[in-house]
C-alpha cells in the first residue's frame, strides 16, 4: 500500500512541479592552473603524499553509473568537462578533498509499485556536483563521499500507473540533493605499494546512504496540502476526482509526513522497503599491474604504473605516484567488476602541487 500511494504522490508533486518557474543554482568555481610540462621515470610504487592546496583537474568523456536493486534502477550517463580535486585538509589519518563538477547528461529511474512500474527519464541540465572525498592516508582507500547535487532536472517521460501525464511539456524542475555516503570499511581501489605482476582484489563492504532533497516545487507542494488537510477539503475533493477519501488522506498524510525537505533515508526504509545499507561484493585477485608506461596528456608526458584487469584491455588505471600523486588516466569498461560503474574515460587536463 505504501508503494501505491508513494507512486500517486511523484505524480501529483510532477504536476505540482509543471506550475511552478525553474531556477537554475550555479556554484562558484575555483581557478586551477596548469603546471609546466614534465617527464619523470620511478622505481617504488608507495603511496604518494599529499599537502594542503595540491589540485588536479581531469576531463571526464563518459561516465556510467547503473544501480541496480529489486524494484530499483537508477541510471545515469553524462559528461564532465572538469573535474577538479583539490586536498582541503590533513590530519593524522586521514586526507579530505574537495571536488567540483559541472555534469551534463541523461537519466533514468524505474520502481515497481503495486499497480505498476513508475519509470521516469530526462536530461541533466545546469547541473553541477560539488562535495568532499575523505581518504586514508596509509592506502588512499575511501572512507566517505559527501557530494551536492544542484541545478534542473529536466523530465522527458513519465510513466505511472496513475495518471495520464502525457500532455505535460518537458518540465525542469530545480532541485539540491545532498548525499552522504560512509563505508563501513574503507574501500581501497590500488594496493600499494604497487609491485609488478603482483595481483590484487577488492574486499566486499557495506555502505551507508543517507541524505535529502530539496526543491521549491517541494515547498510549494508542502502548502498546498496543507490547504488539503483543512477539515472538509478532502471530502470535497474526492467527491469532484470520484477518488476514495481513504486513499487521498493516506497521500496526504505521507505528503505530510516527507515534506517540505524528503530525507532519502526514511523513504528507501519506509516507503520503498530497500533499506538505506548496500553491499559491495568482494572482487577477486583480478587487478595487476605489468608495465610501466609513458602516458601522454595535457600537461605532459608521465611514467605511469598502468594497472589492469590481468593485462587485458577491459580496464586500466594510470598512476603516477611521484610527480602527479595521483592517476594520470582511468579508461576502458569496469562493469565486470564494478557493477554499479559501466564506461570511464578521464585524463588530467592540469595539476599544481603547491602547497598552502
Amino acid at each position: 500500500m505504501n508503494r501505491k500511494i508513494f507512486g500517486i504522490l511523484l505524480s501529483i508533486m510532477l504536476m505540482t512541479a509543471f506550475l511552478t518557474t525553474a531556477q537554475n543554482i550555479s556554484t562558484e568555481s575555483k581557478n586551477y592552473r596548469y603546471n609546466e610540462t614534465d617527464t619523470i621515470f620511478f622505481q617504488e610504487g608507495e603511496v604518494p603524499v599529499w599537502e594542503v592546496g595540491n589540485k588536479w583537474t581531469y576531463k571526464v568523456d563518459n561516465i556510467v553509473i547503473n544501480f541496480e536493486e529489486p524494484d530499483l534502477h537508477i541510471y545515469i550517463d553524462g559528461d564532465i568537462d572538469d573535474l577538479k580535486l583539490e586536498v582541503d585538509k590533513v590530519t593524522e589519518n586521514f586526507y579530505e578533498l574537495d571536488f567540483y563538477a559541472d555534469i551534463f547528461g541523461s537519466y533514468e529511474f524505474y520502481t515497481y509499485v503495486e499497480d505498476g512500474p513508475i519509470n521516469i527519464t530526462g536530461e541533466l541540465g545546469n547541473t553541477q556536483v560539488n562535495g568532499t572525498i575523505t581518504y586514508n592516508k596509509t592506502d588512499l582507500a575511501i572512507e566517505k563521499v559527501n557530494l551536492e547535487i544542484s541545478g534542473s532536472l529536466t523530465i522527458k517521460n513519465f510513466e505511472q500507473p496513475y495518471y495520464d501525464l502525457s500532455f505535460l511539456p518537458d518540465v525542469p524542475i530545480p532541485a539540491t540533493i545532498i548525499l552522504d555516503i560512509d563505508f563501513v570499511n574503507p574501500y581501497p581501489i590500488i594496493k600499494f605499494p604497487i609491485k609488478i605482476a603482483e595481483p590484487w582484489g577488492l574486499p566486499s563492504t557495506n555502505f551507508t546512504l543517507t541524505g535529502t532533497i530539496e526543491s521549491p516545487w517541494l515547498k510549494i507542494a508542502n502548502i498546498i496540502n496543507k490547504i488539503i488537510r483543512i477539515p472538509g477539503v478532502i471530502t470535497i475533493l474526492s467527491s469532484i476526482l470520484k477518488t476514495d477519501p481513504a486513499l487521498l488522506q493516506n497521500m496526504s498524510d505521507i505528503l505530510d509526513d516527507i515534506l517540505p525537505t524528503i530525507s532519502i533515508e526514511y523513504v528507501l526504509n519506509k516507503y520503498l522497503d530497500i533499506g538505506n545499507i548496500f553491499t559491495i561484493p568482494e572482487v577477486p585477485p583480478i587487478l595487476c599491474c605489468l608495465s610501466k608506461d609513458p602516458i601522454t596528456v595535457l600537461p605532459g608526458t608521465f611514467e605511469c604504473y598502468n594497472v589492469s584487469l590481468m593485462g587485458t584491455n577491459l580496464g586500466n588505471i594510470y598512476f603516477n605516484n611521484t610527480k602527479i600523486k595521483n592517476f594520470v588516466k582511468i579508461t576502458g569498461n569496469f562493469q565486470d567488476i564494478l557493477p554499479s560503474i559501466g564506461n570511464i574515460n578521464a585524463e588530467l587536463t592540469s595539476y599544481s602541487l603547491d602547497s598552502k
